[in-house]
């Protein structure tokens, strides 16, 4: 396929006003933009899940208006976060199709690689994972028609054993809510929050809260449902409510505003008005058509400027170390995982959710540079915790050492080349400028052959 629109409906002249008229609208908007004062970016990073986010939102939950506080119960934030935010999205939840997002097969490339020896094992350790956590067990707990979270005695606790934020109520129910804005998720992490919970009596509902609503990884879930719920989509309405709430509260008021435009911030908003401009382009004539277009274009510029970062990296360390081989996946593979991943469709069963190419280490670990919808790219060695002779806990011991970390089950230590918004699932500014810098593809590729040598020595 073409990623240039061909043929009468596909006129490049069709398509030329238009963008043209689009990148007008964005210079006025980006010429008049001005970035205002704000308070949370002043005195932390924008991106401090602790001292910004959950500090804020506790203290907006637990936050009485006057006319609340002339009565026993929870504010009105609270009841409204419990009853129009977490219930509709539990609802939701239930209703939805499983659509669990799993990883490439780690195991067998296509064809044989020259009699190496196979790495069946890493493989079947994938497949028992997902084996794990398939239709009839992965998602326990919320399973009735309705979700009621009593607000009778509802309080919220903030970092109470390393959660997040805890809305538990004197009926003996808990919401756990994991706030992750760019971080990676840790080793059981929900599992073991849900666990810790239950232990103190009480009925848990996991709540992950991110920027954009994605799902938490399998390894931190373990079997438990959780409900995903977005900065974006899901607070910002709610923080509008709750800032009509303070209209008597000046200070809240505006801190509620800057917390808003701190949100629009990290999730890329670029304004209402410029927006509000747009769609009055796309109103016009054919332009809504066009560019639906220009939108299937864009993916398969996107398809192919990710196949070409990862052929570069691919040709970079040949050309540095012949000794390291061919990846053991082949351009074709490749390929085919980029399609499958770009435009969200599914292959067998499942929708690609990352991809990479990788180099044999020894006959239970493999070296590799991967792309994940969610995380970004990044590179390290694949070994399952299972791998035999305990190798994962000896390749993590010697990456440690190396600056390795965000260790998964399956990795035992990664480096991160990007690590953004919405990882590498479509286009953004940061992913792009890390596509386009080749000398930094070149220091990933000599470190991809240090890392090489270094674990293959006993």
């Amino acid at each position: 396929m073409s990623a240039t629109p061909t043929g009468p409906e596909g006129d490049r002249s069709a398509y030329e006003p238009l963008l043209r008229q689009l990148a007008v609208l964005y210079g006025h908007h980006e010429a008049r933009r001005k970035e205002p004062f704000n308070l949370f970016s002043v005195l932390r990073k924008a991106s401090d899940e602790e001292h910004v986010h959950s500090k804020f939102l506790a203290a907006l939950l637990n936050w009485k208006s006057p006319e609340d506080g002339a009565t026993e119960g929870p504010g009105e934030n609270l009841r409204d976060f419990v009853q129009q935010v977490v219930t509709p999205a539990v609802e939701a939840e239930r209703e939805a199709p499983d659509t669990t997002e799993q990883p490439p097969d780690h195991g067998q490339p296509d064809g044989p690689q020259n009699g190496a020896p196979s790495l069946r094992a890493s493989a079947e350790s994938y497949d028992r994972r997902e084996a794990d956590v398939g239709e009839t067990d992965a998602h326990q707990g919320l399973r009735s028609e309705e979700f009621s979270f009593s607000l009778a005695g509802a309080r919220v606790e903030r970092e109470k054993h390393h959660i997040d934020l805890l809305i538990r109520n004197a009926a003996g129910q808990a919401i756990v809510i994991e706030n992750k804005i760019w971080a990676g998720d840790q080793w059981q992490q929900l599992q073991g929050y849900f666990q810790k919970v239950a232990d103190w009596g009480l009925e848990p509902t996991l709540v992950y809260l991110t920027p954009y609503g994605h799902e938490p990884s399998d390894h931190s879930r373990g079997s438990h449902e959780v409900v995903s719920l977005s900065y974006k989509w899901h607070l910002i309405p709610w923080l509008r409510r709750c800032q009509e709430r303070a209209c008597d509260e000046p200070p809240l008021r505006e801190s509620v505003a800057q917390y808003i435009a701190l949100i629009r911030t990290l999730c890329g908003d670029s304004g209402r008005e410029f927006m509000t401009e747009v769609k009055k382009v796309l109103r016009e004539g054919n332009n809504l058509i066009l560019a639906r277009r220009l939108g299937d274009a864009v993916a398969e510029v996107w398809r192919d400027r990710l196949f070409d970062y990862w052929e570069g990296m691919r040709l970079e360390v040949e050309k540095h170390e012949p000794a390291l081989g061919v990846p053991l996946e082949s351009q074709k593979r490749l390929k085919r995982w980029l399609e499958v991943f770009v435009y969200g469709l599914k292959r067998k069963g499942f929708r690609q959710a990352e991809f990479h190419y990788s180099w044999r280490l020894n006959a239970a670990a493999r070296l590799a540079i991967e792309g994940n919808r969610w995380e970004g790219i990044f590179y390290g060695v694949i070994c399952g915790r299972d791998a035999p002779g305990g190798e994962y806990d000896r390749l993590q011991s010697k990456m440690s050492s190396s600056g390795f970390g965000d260790a998964t089950p399956y990795w035992p230590g990664r480096k991160f080349v990007y690590r953004g918004k919405g990882g590498v699932k479509g286009p953004s500014e940061g992913a792009i400028k890390r596509l386009d810098d080749t000398q930094q593809r070149s220091e990933v590729a000599l470190d991809l052959i240090k890392t090489w040598k270094s674990l293959r020595e006993p």
